[in-house]
Order: C-alpha cells, then sequence, then structure tokens
C-alpha cells in the first residue's frame, strides 16, 4: 500500500497523521495554520513529498443529520484542489468524532487536530484491511 496522509482539515489549524509504510498504523504527524485553501494545499504537497506518501485520505465533516455545513464547503474546496494538483489518489473518509476522542487524550488544540487526523486515517486504514 505504500505511506498513506490523513488530513483533519480546519478553518484555522489543520492536522495531518501518517501511517507505516505498510498501511497499518499510523501516527499523529503536525498541525500547520492555515486558512487558505491554496496554502493548505501547499503544506499538504509538502508532507506528501518529505515523506513519499502514496495516498492522501481527506476526512470529511459529516453533520449527524447529512446536512451540509461551511466546513464542509471548505474541505470539499480542498479536496477538489488536491485532486488537481497531486498525482496519487485522494481519498475522503467520514471524521465524525475524531476530535472529540482526540479531546479525550490530549489538551492542547494544536496536537489535538494530529490526534483527530490519526484517528480518521485509521479508521480508513482498518477498513481497507477488512476488504481486502
Amino acid at each position: 500500500m505504500g505511506r498513506v496522509l490523513g488530513v483533519d482539515v480546519g478553518t484555522r489549524r489543520t492536522g495531518l497523521a501518517i501511517s507505516d509504510v505498510l498501511g497499518i498504523t499510523c501516527r499523529p504527524l503536525m498541525v500547520f495554520r492555515a486558512n487558505d485553501t491554496k496554502d493548505i494545499v501547499r503544506h499538504i504537497i509538502t508532507a506528501v513529498q518529505e515523506h513519499e506518501v502514496e495516498a492522501i485520505v481527506v476526512g470529511v465533516p459529516r453533520s449527524l443529520r447529512g446536512t451540509p455545513n461551511q466546513q464542509l464547503a471548505h474541505t470539499e474546496t480542498v479536496i477538489k484542489l488536491l485532486r488537481h494538483t497531486v498525482f496519487i489518489p485522494v481519498h475522503t473518509w467520514d471524521e465524525r468524532y475524531t476530535t472529540k476522542m482526540a479531546r479525550r487524550l490530549v489538551r492542547s488544540g494544536d496536537e489535538v487536530d494530529a490526534v483527530a487526523a490519526a484517528f480518521m486515517l485509521q479508521n480508513y486504514l482498518d477498513a481497507q484491511e477488512r476488504r481486502s
């Protein structure tokens, strides 16, 4: 499978997580501050290059009712720009409850975003393993 980058897009901070080379486990990688979609994509591309990432998974912030919200629109814009910029697969995955779970482990705002990205990415990796 190769390394997979998990992305938890935020309006102020974006958290990244990275998988191992086998795509079995992952860990929080970093958090960066950016609110412009082009800046967010630049940071993601830098991480892709530095860590030799073969796929990206972006967490999609769906509401419990499934209705669109402002964060969803922002995230979808980032996804579209990523798909037009990188030459590796860009997948999406439901990120509901990941921030809540991350807040149970860490208190720092910056750490929470990377840990939430790791929860989302691990859910994705586990689902891929079950499909195999």
